[in-house]
C-alpha cells in the first residue's frame, strides 16, 4: 500500500521538453527508467536532450516528437509516434509574452498565450484522458503558475491563462476521482529558465534582471517535486504542489540582496 511508485517502463509524454522545467525533467525521470516521447518544436535541443540522456544512462528509452503543440496536426501526430498509450502526461509547454498593461499590449501576444497556455494544454489532456481510462491507470500533471493563483499588473492575459489551468485541473480532478488517475498540478514563482527571455522577446538584459540580486527556482528544483509526485504511493495523489524561491512571497514581493 505504502510502496514507491515504479515509474520504470511508465510511457511519460513532456511536452515543452528541449529547455527549462521540461528538460530537466526528461533528464531526472531517465534515471527512473521510464520511456519518454519528448515533444518540443526544435529539434536540435531536443536532440541536445537525448544526447545528454543517453550519455547518462545508455539503455534509457527516449523519442523525441518534433512538433508545434499549436500545430493542429500535433495531436494526430502525438497519437502515431505513441500508438495511443501514454501512462503519464506532463503538460509543460506555456509561455508568457510582454509585461504591458492591457490598453497597451498586443492582441497577438494575448492569441499566442491563450493558445498555448489554454487550448494546446486541454487538447493534449483530452487526446490522452481516454486512453489512460480505457487501461484503467494514468497521471497527468499541467505546470500551472502562481500565476494561477495571485494576479499582478502587467500580466493580465498571462495570470488568466493560467487562472484557466488551474481551475481545468480541479474540475479534472474531481472527474476523474476514483479512477486511478492522478490529476495534479505544479504552480511555481520564479523559475530561471528561458520563461523571461521569451517574455521579453530576446531581451538578455531585461530577461537577466528579473532574477537579478536573488535566488530564484531552477528547472532541477521543480523536476525534483514531479518526481516525487509522481514517485508517490498510487493512493497519494498531491493535488498541488506551490513552490517558490525563498526570497520570493508572491508574484509582486521580491526580496533582493540590497532590500535586506
Amino acid at each position: 500500500m505504502n510502496a514507491l511508485f515504479d515509474l520504470s517502463g511508465q510511457r511519460i509524454l513532456i511536452t515543452g521538453a528541449s529547455a527549462g522545467i521540461g528538460r530537466a525533467t526528461a533528464i531526472r525521470l531517465a534515471a527512473s527508467r521510464a520511456h519518454l516521447f519528448l515533444v518540443a518544436r526544435r529539434e536540435e535541443k531536443l536532440l541536445e536532450v537525448k544526447t545528454q540522456i543517453l550519455a547518462h544512462y545508455p539503455q534509457a528509452q527516449v523519442e523525441l516528437i518534433v512538433t508545434d503543440i499549436n500545430d493542429p496536426e500535433c495531436t494526430e501526430l502525438i497519437a502515431a509516434r505513441t500508438e495511443k498509450h501514454i501512462d503519464v502526461l506532463i503538460n509543460n509547454a506555456g509561455l508568457a509574452l510582454g509585461r504591458d498593461k492591457v490598453e497597451t499590449s498586443k492582441l497577438s501576444d494575448w492569441e499566442g498565450m491563450i493558445q498555448t497556455n489554454i487550448v494546446a494544454n486541454f487538447k493534449l489532456v483530452h487526446l490522452v484522458l481516454p486512453w489512460m481510462l480505457e487501461r484503467k491507470q494514468g497521471d497527468i500533471i499541467n505546470i500551472c503558475s502562481v500565476a494561477g493563483l495571485y494576479t499582478y499588473q502587467g500580466g493580465s492575459v498571462y495570470c488568466a491563462t493560467k487562472h484557466a489551468v488551474h481551475a481545468f485541473t480541479r474540475v479534472l480532478r474531481e472527474e476523474t476521482c476514483g479512477k486511478n488517475i492522478r490529476v495534479m498540478q505544479v504552480s511555481p514563482g520564479m523559475v530561471e529558465t528561458e520563461f523571461s527571455k521569451v517574455r521579453f522577446n530576446g531581451d538578455e538584459k531585461s530577461a537577466a534582471l528579473v532574477y537579478s540580486d536573488m535566488t530564484p527556482l531552477s528547472g532541477e528544483d521543480v523536476a525534483r517535486m514531479i518526481q516525487f509526485m509522481l514517485e508517490s504511493p498510487r493512493h497519494v495523489t498531491i493535488d498541488e504542489m506551490i513552490t517558490m524561491p525563498t526570497d520570493q512571497g508572491s508574484p509582486t514581493t521580491v526580496v533582493r540582496k540590497g532590500m535586506r
